[in-house]
C-alpha cells in the first residue's frame, strides 16, 4: 500500500438552494404557485403583500444623514452570495412596490370562497340518524359508514370486521343491509357486481334481464361478448344490446356523488386572445398574491439603526431569500410569455382554425427559437395549460412527432392523425364498425399513410372500443 498526497483540477458544478427554488418555480402551475407564495409569506417577515401595505399606515422614516456607522455594523460580513443591503437601501433600491404597467390599482380581484360541501361520512350519519335502530345495530353502521372509501366501497373483509368489533357476520349484514339502503344507491357494496345490483333491486328490477345478466353471467358481461350472453339466457341479441345500455346508466362509484369532488379544477396559466388581428399572450395570475419587501424591516438595515448584529444577519438572510423569490417570480412570467409567443409562432394555423391544423413540434424547436435550453421549456409546459379561442389545451398539447409526409410533402402530426381517426370512426355505420385496417385504408385516402398496428395503438390511446365491440344490433 502506497501512502502520499495527489493533486487534481476538477470542475464542478453545484446548484445553490436558490437556483432551485426557481427552477421549482417555473415548473409549478398557477395554483401551486399561490401555495407557495402564501407559505413564503408565513415563513419569511420580511415579504409582504399589497394588502398589507394598504392595511399598514406607514410613518415617514426617521434618517440622520449625519449618522456614521457603528463598529458593529462594519463588522458584519457578507456572504458570497449575499447583497450589501445598506447600500442597496440608500441608492433607493425598489423593494416592489412599484407596480406593473398592466396592473390596474381600481381593478377588483376576486378570489374563490370555499363552500362547505357534507363528505360522504356525514351524509349517511345524518340519514341514519333519522332511522330507529336498535343501539348495537346503530354503533355498528356507524363503523361500517367509517370504513367506506371514497368511492361508496367497503372493502375490508367483513371477517376482519366481526374480528375486530367482537360481533358475529349476521349482525353486520344486518348493518350492512341499513347502508344499502340508503342514498344514493350502490352504497356499501363489496364489489362492481354487487353495487350494480344492489341498484338494481332499489330500482325494483329485482328479476328482470339485467339483473340475470349481471348475477348469471358477470364473466361474460366483463367482456362485452353480446352474443354468447344472448345464447346463454336464451334471448335475441338485440335485447341484450338494449339492455346494456340500461346497465351503463347505473353508477359505478356511487360514493362520488355525494363527497366533495376532489377533481382539480383545470385553471389556464395564460389566456390568447386576438386582438385586432395579433394574438396577444397574458398570464392568468389574479389569484397570486404581489409581493413587496417590507418598509419596517427595510429600515432595520439602514446605516445608523440601532438594530442588533444577530437581527440585521436574520434580516440579511431573509431580504437574500425575498428578493430572489420576487426576481425569480418576475422571471417565471417572462419566460412563459415567451414560450407562449414562440408555440404560436410554431402553430399559427391552430390558433386561427382549431386543433385539425396542429403542426408537428418539437420541444427542442421552441428551445431553439428562444435561445432557452430544452429543460427549461419541458418545466414551462409541465402541467400548465392554456386558454385559446378553441378551448382549453395543456401546454404539452401542441408537441407532438412527425409522422410522415402528406400528398403535399409537408409533415403530419400524430394529433392530426388521431383527430381524423376520430372523426372517421364517428361517422361509421355502428352496424358495420370499421376494422383497423379498414380505418388505415381510409386515412390512407386522406393523404394520412397509418399502419394497422399504429391504427389500433392511436384508437387504444383515445379509449375507443375495437370494431367487435362497437357493433350495435338491430
Amino acid at each position: 500500500m502506497n501512502l502520499g498526497l495527489e493533486l487534481s483540477l476538477k470542475l464542478q458544478q453545484k446548484l445553490s438552494f436558490q437556483m432551485i427554488q426557481s427552477l421549482k418555480l417555473l415548473q409549478v402551475n398557477t395554483l401551486q404557485l399561490e401555495q407557495v407564495l402564501r407559505t413564503e409569506l408565513e415563513m419569511n417577515p420580511v415579504l409582504e403583500t399589497t394588502e398589507d401595505m394598504d392595511q399598514i399606515q406607514e410613518e415617514p422614516a426617521k434618517e440622520d444623514d449625519n449618522a456614521e456607522a457603528t463598529q458593529e455594523e462594519k463588522e458584519l460580513e457578507v456572504g458570497e452570495d449575499s447583497v450589501d443591503w445598506e447600500e442597496y437601501l440608500e441608492e433607493g433600491f425598489d423593494l416592489g412596490y412599484s407596480r406593473s404597467e398592466e396592473f390596474e390599482p381600481n381593478q377588483e380581484r376576486y378570489e374563490p370562497v370555499p363552500v362547505h360541501q357534507a363528505s360522504l361520512e356525514e351524509h349517511l350519519n345524518k340519514q341514519m340518524d333519522e332511522k330507529r335502530l336498535p343501539k348495537k345495530r346503530k354503533l355498528l353502521v356507524q363503523f361500517l359508514i367509517g370504513c367506506l372509501e371514497e368511492d361508496g366501497f367497503l372493502r375490508i373483509p367483513l371477517e376482519q370486521i366481526s374480528e375486530f368489533t367482537n360481533t358475529s357476520i349476521f349482525e353486520i349484514e344486518e348493518a350492512l343491509n341499513v347502508i344499502w339502503n340508503m342514498e344514493p344507491p350502490g352504497l356499501g357494496a363489496r364489489n362492481l357486481q354487487e353495487c350494480l345490483m344492489i341498484q338494481l333491486r332499489r330500482q325494483g328490477k329485482r328479476d328482470s334481464l339485467a339483473m340475470r345478466i349481471i348475477s348469471e353471467e358477470w364473466d361474460l358481461f366483463e367482456k362485452l361478448k353480446i352474443p354468447d350472453i344472448a345464447r346463454r339466457l336464451g334471448v335475441d341479441a338485440i335485447r341484450v344490446q338494449e339492455v346494456l345500455g340500461i346497465i351503463k346508466r347505473l353508477n359505478p362509484k356511487p360514493g362520488y356523488l355525494v363527497s366533495p369532488d376532489k377533481t382539480a379544477t383545470i385553471i389556464p396559466d395564460l389566456i390568447v386572445e386576438k386582438i385586432d388581428g395579433n394574438f396577444i399572450v397574458t398570464l392568468n395570475d389574479r389569484s397570486v398574491p404581489m409581493l413587496h419587501i417590507s418598509r419596517a424591516y427595510a429600515d432595520m438595515l439602514k446605516r445608523g439603526s440601532k438594530v442588533k448584529k444577530e437581527v440585521k444577519n436574520y434580516i440579511r438572510e431573509k431580504f437574500n431569500s425575498a428578493t430572489w423569490l420576487i426576481r425569480s417570480i418576475e422571471q417565471r412570467k417572462s419566460t412563459m410569455l415567451k414560450v407562449m409567443y414562440a408555440i404560436i409562432g410554431k402553430q399559427p394555423e391552430f390558433f386561427e382554425k382549431g386543433p385539425p391544423h396542429l403542426n408537428p413540434l418539437k420541444l427542442q424547436d421552441i428551445a431553439d427559437m428562444i435561445d432557452m435550453h430544452i429543460s427549461t421549456v419541458s418545466r414551462v409546459t409541465n402541467n400548465k395549460y392554456v386558454q385559446t379561442l378553441h378551448g382549453i389545451f395543456e401546454l404539452k398539447y401542441f408537441f407532438s412527432e412527425a409522422l410522415g409526409q402528406d400528398s403535399n410533402g409537408s409533415d403530419i402530426s400524430t394529433m392530426r392523425i388521431k383527430t381524423r381517426l376520430r372523426e372517421i370512426i364517428e361517422e361509421e355505420d355502428s352496424k358495420k364498425p370499421l376494422s383497423d385496417q379498414k380505418l388505415s385504408e381510409l386515412l390512407a385516402q386522406d393523404g394520412l399513410k397509418v399502419a394497422r398496428r399504429t391504427v389500433a395503438k392511436y384508437r387504444e390511446q383515445m379509449k375507443i372500443l375495437p370494431a367487435r365491440l362497437r357493433l350495435k344490433y338491430e
